[in-house]
């Protein structure tokens, strides 16, 4: 009997071990010691870079062609996850070294202690053209950004400079913020102008700005887009350059930077708009599939452009 119940005990005891070891907290992540090679070598071409190369100089008038362009990434196609990966709901499990691109945006903006990257409101309905036009966000907005704000209890006061004054005594409120999942973040809108420089012969293409779009379920249980606030895309490029991309070429030897995935196009996207005389976008005059196949046509007359400015 002694025996049965030895057993039992070992059996029950190596079936509990492996569930107190999970349990375990993390350390937190600690430097790395500058002797140890996490690899076969040092890969520090791509990432030790302070800040990102300066765009060559341009004058207006060896421009013989430009168009501005709206575009979508959709963050569900295959060629697109490493914008959305690795996804991390919670903000403490945060690698500084490795983020997806609505993680490394949302900490540069809710850095109390950098003031330099702008931020601009979203407007409902406004025409394309206007994106930094209709103000930035102050940084009380951007730390409410996405975020669903629940007035608290009122605490009562005799002092001024509440939020509201009842029978002569001033109500202050405790906001409850509840932050918005990074993860619905499926999409990003990118304006962008391509233009033909005739002093270099080439084709070339400036992002000027990037707005995430959110699509989370609302209290009627339906899907919802939300566009959340526009960027101007140069104020980035020196935290864009530093940031490493989830290995999406299964190619150690080769890490990216989010900025060289943006200048290399290493995306996949379709055109919501193209500049025009009655500003309209794709979806003005076209639905369904002739609106992707009108996408691709404005693709391939840019490439036409370019190919056409060639002399033989």
């Amino acid at each position: 009997m002694k025996k049965i119940k030895r057993k039992v005990l070992i059996i029950t005891i190596s079936f509990l071990l492996p569930l107190f070891s999970m349990a375990q907290v993390l350390e937190p992540l600690q430097e790395q010691p500058e002797d140890i090679t996490n690899g076969a070598y040092n890969k520090v071409h791509n990432q030790e870079k302070e800040e990102a190369y300066h765009y060559p100089e341009i004058n207006e008038k060896d421009i013989v062609w430009s168009r501005t362009i709206w575009r979508e990434i959709d963050l569900k196609q295959k060629i697109n996850h490493h914008f959305y990966f690795p996804a991390i709901e919670n903000k403490a499990n945060l690698n500084p070294e490795k983020m997806s691109l609505i993680d490394v945006i949302m900490e540069s903006l809710q850095d109390t202690v950098s003031e330099s990257f702008r931020c601009f409101k979203i407007v409902n309905n406004a025409p394309p053209g206007n994106e930094f036009k209709y103000g930035q966000l102050t940084n009380v907005e951007k730390m409410r950004l996405g975020a669903s704000v629940q007035k608290g209890e009122a605490i009562q006061s005799e002092w001024g400079g509440g939020d509201s004054i009842l029978n002569g005594i001033t109500q202050y409120y405790s906001d409850i913020v509840t932050p918005f999942n990074r993860t619905e973040v499926l999409r990003w809108n990118v304006k962008e102008e391509w233009f033909f420089d005739k002093h270099r012969s080439k084709m070339s293409a400036r992002i000027i700005g990037l707005c995430p779009i959110r699509t989370y379920i609302d209290e009627n249980n339906e899907e919802r887009d939300m566009p959340l606030f526009w960027i101007y895309f140069p104020d980035f490029r020196d935290v864009l350059v530093q940031t490493k991309v989830a290995n999406f070429t299964k190619n150690n030897a080769q890490q990216r930077s989010y900025l060289g995935i943006f200048e290399k196009r290493m995306f996949g996207s379709r055109i919501l708009q193209e500049s025009n005389i009655m500003n309209r976008s794709v979806t003005d005059y076209m639905i369904g599939l002739d609106a992707l196949l009108e996408s691709e046509r404005i693709k391939e007359e840019i490439f036409n452009i370019e190919h056409d400015m060639w002399e033989y």
